[in-house]
């Protein structure tokens, strides 16, 4: 099930905030008590509960929703159902690894890889996104995983058995925000959930010693592929600024340096909390990580 729909957030909060959901929009919806749904706001992913009452469809407004959107504001839905108990029998580490080998293959590929590119996964953590940028290249070309965390690097190394692929190669780093590549070098330079990270050299945010190492160490017609959370977002303040870094903020930033927008690709996925023992222990659902857009920007040829 998925719909999406328009509708205004009640301006008055009495405890457990229930919305109906336009009667238009909840014709095809399956008439259970209780269910829980995905609901996607301004590309940002929530996990709700969706109410059958005598009346309609109710969607509970949950804090998060209050606090990122507002009371009685006009608002964009998206719905989708969560089919729990099929995700359970699954497990999360078998579907984070199905993830990895073909929804994010898919994704590298909408990004813009091709065969023989050259390819930079800097602060590639646990390699999910690197996985799918090897696949993407069918064995072509180079992946760099650059990260600090030597376990991380030392997983990738084991997916690469794993899955029998041969075009990635580990580079540990000390934490700078440094790429060290030459210029008019590389295709591709993914900063996916990095650039709110502080430098641990300059402490300051990553991001714009990265945008500028990114376009002097792309080719013309080379690709910046960067991926943001809101909640990471807020808790790194703009440097000279007392306010949070944002989407808008970064994509400024990024059009100063030098590079024109491209395109965005819709379903990258924060992998914070699969890597949290508490939230696994508590029975973590892929369908809970956090989604957000891939935006994408070129290096003018």
């Amino acid at each position: 099930m998925r719909i999406t729909f328009d509708a205004v957030i009640p301006a008055v909060d009495s405890g457990r905030l229930l919305m109906k959901i336009p009667a238009e929009a909840a014709a095809g919806l399956e008439k259970e008590t209780t269910q829980k749904v995905r609901v996607t706001i301004n590309d940002k992913t929530y996990i709700c509960n969706l109410l059958c009452k005598m009346d309609g469809f109710y969607l509970h407004i949950i804090s998060k929703i209050k606090k990122d959107i507002g009371l009685g504001a006009p608002t964009s839905f998206t719905l989708e159902s969560i089919d729990n108990n099929e995700e359970k029998q699954e497990g999360i580490h078998g579907q984070v690894l199905a993830w990895e080998t073909t929804t994010c293959k898919s994704l590298m590929q909408k990004v813009g890889m091709k065969k023989d590119a050259r390819v930079i996964d800097f602060g590639c953590g646990y390699g999910h996104y690197t996985i799918g940028c090897s696949l993407a290249l069918e064995q072509t070309g180079e992946v760099f995983a650059v990260d600090c965390d030597a376990k991380a690097l030392k997983w990738i190394k084991e997916k690469e058995q794993r899955y029998a692929i041969h075009n990635i190669k580990t580079i540990h780093t000390n934490g700078a925000s440094a790429l060290d590549f030459p210029d008019n070098s590389i295709d591709v330079i993914l900063l996916y959930d990095i650039v709110h990270i502080q430098d641990k050299e300059s402490k300051n945010s990553m991001a714009s010693i990265l945008f500028k190492e990114a376009y002097r160490v792309l080719k013309k017609g080379g690709i910046l592929s960067t991926l943001n959370f809101s909640g990471d977002l807020k808790k790194m303040m703009i440097e000279n600024e007392k306010k949070a870094m944002t989407v808008e903020s970064i994509e400024r930033e990024i059009l100063e340096t030098g590079f024109e927008y491209s395109h965005s690709v819709a379903d990258g996925i924060h992998f914070d909390w699969y890597h949290s023992k508490y939230r696994l222990e508590k029975g973590l659902l892929f369908s809970e990580l956090e989604r957000g857009h891939i935006y994408n920007y070129v290096k003018p040829g």
